[in-house]
């Protein structure tokens, strides 16, 4: 854009309002989308984030045509949109039996899961495997400091493991809502990253708890409960009008007016907010529950001690 100089402080403040005069200006030239972009049922259909946007429709074809549109307008307001990066995303879940040209079984493994949003896969499972392998991939790069035994503190070994490994391995976690045979993954790999920076190795053995209290820290299912609570905080404290808390709004009305699929409740996000709320004896079954949780949580002090750890050592 034209402007401050880039790294200025004021540069990000200038790209977020010359982004929302682009994005105003292509709703006015769109008549077919709605204005504000927010269907008839209260989902969000457009949602921004630093410098990505992202569009929402039941169709392809609109999207289609709504993409030459936006290179346009942006191009007025000097922002040029990426084409080989924009992807068209189809948010299904496939058949029992259904297989793609090459035979393989598409049921868990449809094409959107695979997809990158924001650092991310949109699939949480994916997203904790790929998470996984990174921070495999993290830990083994300083194999050196972990191996030198007492020249380096314990504690200071644990130091450079946050920053460098655990730092990876939880971007982004507040997201996650994965089965519990999946999360349960994560804590495994931690336990034995700790093991090796303790040196602890066959026939050595040592007790996840005593694990635990040597290294001072917790399961890392229990951090990335306590993120998805901060997140939750965040979203409750957001005006009405925000993408996050229109899908949550949505999602707590669709919950008691639509029919789900036939078969076994999927995890979702919005399932594992219930079940941290549920632990903690608060409800999001209805809006008024959603009204008096948003209550709850303006006083931030409140809500962060309201959060506590369920740590099962076993």
């Amino acid at each position: 854009t034209n402007g401050s100089f880039r790294g200025d402080s004021l540069s990000g403040a200038l790209f977020t309002l010359n982004l929302a005069g682009a994005l105003n200006n292509t709703r006015a030239v769109v008549p077919e989308r709605p204005n504000p972009p927010i269907s008839d049922t209260g989902l969000p259909l457009e949602w921004e984030y630093s410098d990505d946007a992202d569009f929402l429709d039941e169709h392809r074809e609109p999207l289609e045509e709504l993409l030459p549109v936006c290179k346009d307008v942006f191009q007025k307001w000097n922002l040029y949109i990426n084409e080989e990066k924009t992807e068209f995303v189809h948010f299904y879940v496939a058949k029992k039996g259904e297989t793609d040209s090459y035979g393989v079984q598409l049921l868990g493994n449809e094409p959107w899961r695979f997809c990158k949003s924001l650092g991310s896969l949109l699939c949480s499972t994916a997203d904790i495997a790929r998470r996984i392998a990174l921070a495999q991939s993290a830990f083994k790069t300083y194999c050196k400091i972990w191996l030198r035994g007492t020249k380096i503190p314990l504690k200071r070994k644990l130091v450079v493991y946050e920053a460098q490994v655990l730092s990876v391995l939880l971007y982004n976690c507040s997201s996650w809502s994965a089965p519990q045979c999946v999360m349960e993954k994560l804590n495994t790999l931690h336990r034995k990253h700790l093991r090796h920076i303790c040196n602890i190795r066959w026939p050595g053995v040592i007790k996840n708890k005593e694990l635990y209290r040597r290294c001072d820290t917790i399961p890392i299912t229990e951090r990335v409960r306590k993120a998805r609570w901060t997140l939750l905080g965040h979203i409750l404290r957001m005006d009405d009008n925000c993408a996050p808390s229109l899908a949550l709004r949505y999602a707590v009305d669709s919950s008691n007016s639509l029919r789900g699929r036939r078969g076994r409740p999927r995890t979702n996000l919005f399932s594992s907010i219930q079940a941290d709320l549920k632990f903690l004896d608060l409800r999001l079954n209805s809006i008024d529950d959603l009204s008096n949780l948003k209550t709850v949580a303006y006083d931030r002090a409140n809500w962060r001690n309201m959060f506590s750890y369920n740590i099962d050592f076993d």
